[in-house]
């Protein structure tokens, strides 16, 4: 399958940053690329659940030009049939002080104007508003940082309950999440600290931004994606122990995930 102007999908932000740390950003952060890639899902047992999988590195390079563009490639199995999917991001200045990132993935044939592209479509804005996030606050360390991935099915969904509702249930579960207000953590929840920035409710993909002040300065998105849900945490954090407490983080949060 290969991609064409009809089965396109095409988002852009304009970021307050230099095309230099646009570039650093969208090649160097582990959790914005990584809304991108082929939702890797595998059937439990007894068919009633799907989960992620969690696997890494499944898109290829190939081609690059420094500062301004980035192609990848990625296999995927779209509709019931294997695909490949192509994800193109290009970066141009955007008048004084700006830069507009723009990322174009193709591959999807027909599947893109449906539930598939939804999906991808959805997750696609995720990215670029984590993108845009780390830009904000952290432009001169967007390329580095320690990642955070954690993932687990919901549970306790009745037979009418879909994406919105695991979604809403698993914000419910985690705390106080309001836009542009600290964050309240429950108790029995892995701890975090920082605002809620913004809340995004989709079809097939939602997510909760977070600027994170604890237990390091970072970003964090907490997603739900699919029909038959998968909750992730993302984030990157930074500072001089941020690759142990991301490992930490990660192990709490995939147990917390696993029973929650």
């Amino acid at each position: 399958m290969t991609g064409t102007d009809q089965d396109a999908i095409e988002l852009g932000v304009a970021v307050e940053a230099s095309v230099e740390q646009a570039w650093d950003a969208v090649v160097g952060l582990p959790d914005v690329r990584a809304w991108l890639e082929p939702a890797h899902v595998e059937s439990r047992a007894d068919g009633t659940i799907a989960v992620a999988t969690g696997a890494a590195d499944t898109a290829r390079t190939v081609a690059q030009e420094r500062p301004h563009l980035l192609v990848t490639e990625a296999d995927a199995v779209v509709a019931g049939e294997d695909a490949v999917l192509t994800t193109t991001w290009t970066i141009a200045p955007h008048g004084a002080g700006a830069t507009a990132v723009r990322v174009t993935t193709t591959g999807l044939g027909a599947a893109a104007a449906a539930e598939p592209g939804t999906a991808a479509r959805e997750r696609a804005a995720t990215a670029l508003a984590a993108l845009a996030v780390h830009l904000e606050h952290f432009p001169d360390l967007a390329g580095t940082g320690a990642a955070v991935h954690a993932w687990g099915p919901s549970r306790g969904r009745s037979a009418d309950s879909g994406h919105e509702r695991a979604h809403a249930r698993f914000l419910a579960q985690v705390g106080v999440l309001v836009p542009r207000q600290p964050v309240t953590i429950f108790r029995g929840v892995p701890p975090l600290a920082g605002t809620c920035l913004e809340r995004r409710a989709g079809h097939h993909h939602s997510a909760g931004l977070l600027l994170l002040d604890g237990p390091a300065p970072g970003v964090a998105t907490l997603a739900t994606t699919g029909a038959d849900p998968v909750h992730e945490v993302r984030a990157v954090l930074h500072g001089d122990d941020a690759g142990p407490i991301a490992e930490r983080m990660a192990a709490q949060w995939s147990s917390w995930l696993a029973q929650a």
